[in-house]
């Protein structure tokens, strides 16, 4: 008893969706956004008005009229000392670094615009050199075709 094997159909290739593959309409982008949006302002309003309780209640015997002590973990602004050394808190110091800090994400962030748009150019000769058939890389028209209609070896 012989079996034959079944014939080999070829199988045609599974083309990814638009969202699969990452392709999203302008359309799908900005819906998505507004609902998102949308969303956060709701859930921030529903937050807002069911746990605002209205003014402290935990706060009898404790105001400096009743004869308590003013409790504050985080000093409040002005409560301080201004700073004696380079390296305290507002001194100098911490002033410096934090306007370097700020001038490197400046420069970051430029550095990240300059080269998007850099790149978007280079996009656009690549694609144009590619609808005319020349590469650009030397200024000269495309070598003839020698293989004279035959497939190449691969």
């Amino acid at each position: 008893m012989a079996t034959s094997a079944p014939p080999h159909t070829p199988q045609t290739p599974r083309t990814r969706s638009a969202a699969a593959s990452g392709d999203f309409s302008r359309k799908t982008l900005v819906l998505s956004a507004l609902a998102l949006g949308l969303v956060l302002v709701i859930g921030v309003g529903v937050v807002a008005l069911t746990t605002d309780s209205g003014p402290r209640q935990d706060t009898q015997g404790q105001t400096p009229e009743a004869g308590g002590s003013k409790p504050h973990i985080i000093p409040r602004p002005g409560d301080g000392q201004p700073p004696q050394n380079p390296g305290d808190r507002g001194g100098w110091e911490q002033l410096t670094l934090f306007t370097m800090m700020l001038g490197a994400m400046l420069g970051i962030g430029v550095v990240i615009f300059r080269g998007g748009r850099k790149a978007r150019a280079n996009r656009a000769q690549w694609l144009a050199a590619g609808t005319s058939g020349q590469d650009g890389a030397l200024g000269e028209p495309p070598p003839p075709d020698l293989s004279g209609g035959r497939p190449g070896p691969d």
